[in-house]
């Protein structure tokens, strides 16, 4: 009996190793410009979607002890992940009532979402400290309520911030109601359709981004309003309280994507996001890889002006390309009715000063440095150790 069960973990471990080599070389995909730049971050994006993996189908993938886990890291990315953004997901049950329970704390703006069930920022019903209650279950309660359909959900929860460094992120738990027993031990047979699962969600997932970039560069350096043709979402973009534009940059090291527009109001949460040839943010833990409603500096009519350059121009709404030559910005409008489409011009780095608006505040090296001393004490604040 022994040898039968070290026998088929033996093989699901080999099984498993095998294919996540052979999904590996989607790093060397033709699409994508040979460069060591964007070869490296494809290897690396690889291998850090092996934790990923781990984490969706083994490490929290029983609705019957649900945990909610970060999504998205500064290290661990996928999906054009936004930089203002803290994701967190679980997994439940349809056959069981559980409950989410937390603090709402002082960030700009969150979200619920359970299957078809969603519950914005405006609708969460929280105490006067802040603390909250949502039940989640197939037949109504009153209160914070999310309707349970039957059969596996993921419960999608998003904190958006705006001032990175101030904004106290919500705290939050998930329960089972029902719980009145620690799960039974491991066995051989979880392990074993643990890592196919793993192996099934790595192989899919991973190489679903990438392609959204390719659409994003058919027409390079314009603005493209909602979601390209080429590509599909959820479905559910205008529930989700969001109107969306995306623009595939191409930027040689001398030159400057200059993006203005004037945002919609109202707009409770507004941002730019750059994203890179895997459709991982940039590094925005020491890059200014994004910019927000609360971060950005505005010209004396409204508008905001941004510069996606290598080259720092000198202005507080600068987006970092990190080395990148090809990548995405992404842009949302949140809880809007308009969804304003930005402007974006290629230009010299040389003709910046006789395109951007006069007032537009100059920063010094200093204020660069605290600037993005700043940014890393808010995302220090948001995956506290």
């Amino acid at each position: 009996m022994a040898q039968d069960y070290n026998a088929a973990l033996l093989e699901a471990w080999d099984s498993f190793c095998d294919r996540v080599k052979a999904a590996g070389k989607l790093a060397f995909r033709e699409q994508a410009p040979d460069s060591p730049l964007v070869r490296a971050t494809g290897v690396r994006y690889m291998a850090r979607y092996i934790s990923k993996a781990l984490d969706h189908a083994v490490n929290f993938a029983d609705p019957l002890y649900p945990q909610l886990w970060h999504l998205q890291t500064p290290t661990n990315k996928s999906f054009g992940d936004n930089p203002d953004c803290t994701y967190l997901v679980g997994v439940i049950d349809g056959g069981h009532d559980y409950r989410i329970v937390g603090n709402r704390g002082t960030v700009t703006w969150v979200s619920f979402k359970v299957g078809d069930a969603i519950l914005h920022n405006h609708n969460l019903q929280a105490e006067w400290d802040g603390s909250f209650v949502i039940e989640v279950s197939a037949t109504e309660k009153p209160g914070n309520w999310m309707k349970l359909e039957p059969g596996l959900q993921r419960v999608f929860i998003r904190q958006f911030f705006g001032e990175w460094d101030t904004e106290e992120p919500m705290r939050v738990r998930l329960e089972r109601l029902d719980m009145d027993a620690p799960p039974p031990p491991l066995t051989p047979q979880e392990v074993i359709d643990g890592l196919a699962a793993a192996a099934d969600w790595y192989e899919e997932d991973s190489a679903r981004w990438p392609p959204w970039v390719d659409a994003f560069h058919e027409n390079p350096n314009v603005f493209t309003a909602g979601v390209p043709k080429a590509i599909q979402m959820d479905g559910q973009e205008a529930a989700l309280g969001r109107l969306l534009n995306f623009v595939g940059w191409k930027i040689q090291p001398d030159e400057a994507l200059v993006i203005d527009v004037k945002p919609p109001s109202p707009c409770s949460y507004w941002n730019f996001e750059l994203g890179d040839r895997w459709w991982n943010s940039t590094d925005y833990r020491y890059r200014l890889s994004s910019l927000n409603s609360k971060q950005a500096e505005l010209a004396a009519d409204g508008s905001v002006w941004a510069v996606v350059s290598h080259q720092d121009p000198g202005i507080a709404n600068w987006l970092d390309v990190g080395g990148n030559i090809e990548g995405s910005v992404n842009q949302r409008w949140v809880d809007a009715t308009e969804s304003p489409l930005p402007r974006a011009r290629l230009v010299k780095m040389a003709e910046l000063d006789g395109i951007l608006p006069k007032e537009l505040r100059r920063l010094s090296p200093e204020e660069r440095r605290e600037q993005l001393r700043r940014r890393k004490i808010g995302v220090d604040r948001r995956f506290a150790v």
